[in-house]
């Protein structure tokens, strides 16, 4: 039997596009002749990865990696059914992909690809998601992700929302006055109590000032037709309209509302009351739509 060297598979990978195991695996049951491997592969998996890429990979999971409390990033990897996003290999690979981008100063996803893998030396990360395709044999999607980078006086944390199947996923980030505040029991678990509310009540805006002009006029209009439509006074009118919009505050905002261990304070009274502010967050939903984002990095077809 010939000896099978990296770089003997990396040689094929080139050739025909296929996963390395897979390319591995051919060059041990041709005795590593390349033309016979070529066919080998060409048999084994046919059409199959030509028609993947035509599949919808609707479903996935969000994965978090947090360190230190300081640095974080989150990713969302897409799959065509919930029973392939549940599996082992598929939250490895979101795991793996989380840690990447945290260490490797990606910029997006497709450059992210094109790096080096730090789990198989020699190969890309791109080498790593064509692998696990090989094995579970659906359309993955590494779809986006995003990366928080706090200084010391900053305090992150992640939630993945474990009931909805790792589909929701928060990072946030809060700011204390002091490195030693920062590092402290109290805040960090603040931090995380603050990502889990923000998966349940799924907030669109940090603060007031974030709310386009454009959507509170609209919200406005929308109060005062409904208002006028149930035939309340001309004069209560515009007191309704400005209850009814800080309802959407309420809502909407994320300092606006409601703690969910302690009803009658908001987050702003909360954060305050610790000495926080919020920084930033970040909310994850498997499958939502997002403006901006291209989705990219699924399976290599095969070469023919």
């Amino acid at each position: 039997m010939a000896e099978i060297t990296a770089k003997m598979v990396m040689e094929l990978r080139e050739k025909t596009g296929a996963a390395m195991m897979l390319c591995k695996e051919a060059l041990k049951e041709t005795n590593a002749d390349f033309e016979e491997a070529t066919v080998w592969i060409r048999k084994k998996m046919g059409g199959k990865a030509a028609g993947a890429t035509d599949r919808v990979a609707g479903e996935g999971i969000v994965a978090i990696v947090v360190a230190d409390s300081r640095d974080a990033a989150i990713v969302e990897l897409n799959s065509e059914t919930d029973f392939v996003a549940r599996s082992e290999d598929f939250k490895a690979l979101a795991k793996e992909l989380a840690e990447h981008v945290l260490t490797n100063k990606s910029e997006n996803v497709d450059h992210a690809l094109t790096q080096p893998s730090q789990i198989q030396e020699g190969f890309l990360l791109q080498d790593r998601v064509n692998d696990v395709y090989s094995k579970l044999r659906e359309k993955m999607v590494f779809k986006r992700f995003d990366v928080m980078q706090s200084d010391e006086n900053g305090v992150v944390a992640g939630y993945v929302h474990v009931p909805a199947n790792d589909k929701i996923g928060v990072l946030v980030e809060l700011g204390a006055k002091t490195p030693e505040d920062a590092k402290s029991e109290g805040m960090q678990n603040l931090a995380r109590e603050l990502a889990m509310q923000i998966a349940a009540t799924k907030p669109k805006y940090q603060s007031r000032e974030e709310v386009p002009e454009k959507t509170l006029a609209q919200e406005r209009d929308i109060a005062r037709s409904t208002a006028l439509s149930e035939g309340k006074p001309e004069a209560a009118v515009e007191k309704i309209v400005e209850g009814r919009v800080r309802k959407f505050y309420e809502e909407a905002v994320l300092l606006d509302q409601a703690w969910l261990r302690e009803q009658k304070k908001s987050v702003s009274q909360v954060l305050t009351e610790h000495g926080a502010t919020l920084r930033r967050f970040v909310r994850y939903n498997v499958g939502e739509e997002v403006k901006g984002v291209e989705t990219s990095g699924g399976i290599k077809e095969s070469a023919e």
